[in-house]
């Protein structure tokens, strides 16, 4: 054989080989939610960016299990703080406390998340930057919760990374930003935020 024919089937194989790796890290797959519906493109390999909605995983069932049966779907407005690196979204649910009781915020408890999920590495760095050199004073860090995590006592949250997207958890009763650690990581549990 001669060298020419050598190096065509040579470089055949190597670009070959280059096109098979990037189609393997490129994969996507479709997945649908059985609650809504709705089909949603994720990526997959290692750098993959998933499209997390907030009413996708804060679900009516997981709701009434924290809330009981009287929980109810608040309406939130559209989101403004989306960009071209972070998709922002947010669900919400409430319970009366007292069911004969007035319609007050203090016989009201509550379940909510908000999620800034990543739609490109930088978004996916802004968010891992407040678990770490943008992450605020006063926290407590948690273990065994995502990639990471931490506690705001301030506000009665629990901010949790996973794979590039930040999950703001709250479970309260009463006023809003009256959660408790336990509280939120009873709801972190249903959630699946691991």
């Amino acid at each position: 054989m001669n060298k020419i024919a050598v190096w065509i089937i040579g470089g055949i194989i190597v670009v070959g080989g280059i096109a098979a790796v990037f189609v393997y890290t490129n994969k996507s797959v479709n997945i649908t939610n059985t609650d809504t519906g709705q089909t949603t493109e994720v990526k997959t390999g290692d750098n993959a960016i998933v499209s997390v909605d907030a009413c996708d995983i804060l679900t009516q069932d997981i709701a009434k299990n924290i809330l009981g049966d009287a929980a109810k779907k608040g309406d939130l407005p559209e989101s403004q703080a989306s960009t071209k690196d972070v998709s922002v979204s947010s669900c919400v649910y409430t319970a009366r406390i007292d069911a004969n009781g007035a319609v007050s915020i203090s016989n009201t408890k509550g379940a909510s998340v908000l999620v800034r999920a990543a739609k490109t590495n930088a978004g996916s760095d802004s968010n891992k930057s407040q678990f770490g050199t943008n992450k605020p004073a006063g926290v407590q860090d948690v273990d065994g919760i995502g990639d990471k995590a931490f506690f705001n006592p301030a506000y009665g949250q629990l901010n949790v990374l996973k794979g590039g997207n930040w999950y703001i958890i709250a479970n309260y009763s009463g006023t809003a930003g009256s959660g408790t650690l336990e509280s939120d990581k009873q709801l972190a549990d249903l959630l699946q935020i691991k």
